[in-house]
């Protein structure tokens, strides 16, 4: 596609156990003007890996600038982002989409594939100023560019429209109880805050899905991946049919589709990202692969990472769901 215009929604997000809520911004295109405002829509509920609210707000022209002020209420603080954004990769990215199902069934059982592209613009907001940008759509996400808010103060009642007789540490305060789930705020005061857990996230490992059935008749048809860095692909049977490595974050959840059988799994972050670092470590530069082997009758799925010769079993993933037969 080599058109320039593409509309979209905008968005925020935030961890869900660190939520933000909007004070103000804009996005501005190449010519400075304004294309829209950041959406007010409240304290952010979803996570990470969701897009949030869309509240209303949204353009078709290319941004090239954002400004934000956000208050971060786990941490009792606000932020403010102003910053050009990287017009060229956002507008590649528009034009380069990606391929989804159609609804015409083809002769091997499986429906056509149609050229798509992103509809969403999300700015996520990570503690300590973590500032990250995706464009999403139809089970896609992809990561536009990472950025670093500064702490700034913005008067409580400035913040609010009706003023309140609270003074800027009882807003905090009173926000923070209200806000912050009850268990996270056990864990804030025992363990902290969990500062550059989010860039954790974005490191990438080459790796791959290997499915390893017991009956060579069975396939692996479809990898929809959710990644901890909050980007999200689907690759379907062209795509798995290339067996290739790639450059990727570590997975958060994987919808893997065989012939039959179905199944969602869940991974836990830090049994991945220090099972992916040993083997680097021991096997520099060379790809992985995640093993996937069913069960009797797919009753279950044991998973392990390989890497050369090397095997190492995973344990603390979980089967949300099996489906088919």
């Amino acid at each position: 596609m080599n058109k320039e215009i593409f509309p979209y929604a905008v968005t925020i997000t935030a961890p869900k156990e660190y939520p933000i809520e909007v004070h103000q911004g804009y996005l501005l295109d190449s010519k400075e003007q304004f294309i829209c405002a950041m959406p007010k829509a409240g304290s952010t509920t979803g996570s990470w890996q969701s897009d949030g609210s869309k509240a209303g707000q949204g353009g078709d022209k290319i941004p090239y600038h954002l400004n934000l002020t956000y208050v971060a209420y786990a941490e009792k603080k606000f932020y403010k982002i102003d910053a050009d954004l990287p017009a060229d990769k956002i507008l590649e990215n528009f034009r380069k989409g990606f391929m989804v199902q159609g609804n015409v069934l083809e002769a091997n059982n499986l429906y056509n594939l149609i050229p798509g592209t992103y509809d969403t613009f999300t700015v996520g907001a990570a503690p300590g100023g973590v500032v990250v940008v995706w464009l999403s759509g139809d089970h896609h996400r992809v990561e536009i560019g990472r950025f670093q808010a500064k702490e700034i103060f913005v008067d409580r009642n400035d913040f609010y429209d009706n003023p309140q007789g609270r003074t800027q540490q009882e807003f905090f305060d009173t926000m923070f109880d209200i806000e912050v789930k009850q268990d996270i705020q056990k864990s804030i005061k025992e363990k902290g805050i969990p500062f550059g857990l989010w860039d954790k996230y974005r490191e990438k490992f080459k790796y791959r899905f290997v499915f390893k059935p017991y009956d060579e008749k069975d396939m692996l048809i479809k990898n929809a991946n959710i990644y901890y860095n909050g980007e999200e692909e689907v690759l379907n049977v062209a795509d798995l049919s290339k067996k290739e490595y790639k450059n990727l974050p570590i997975p958060q959840h994987s919808k893997l589709m065989f012939t039959i059988y179905g199944t969602d799994i869940t991974f836990d972050d830090q049994e991945l990202l220090f099972v992916f670092k040993n083997l680097q470590k021991k096997h520099l530069g060379k790809p992985m692969d995640i093993l996937v082997a069913p069960t009797f009758m797919y009753n279950d799925f044991k998973l392990s990472v390989k890497c050369e010769e090397e095997i190492v079993p995973l344990s603390k993933y979980n089967i949300e769901n099996i489906w088919g037969g």
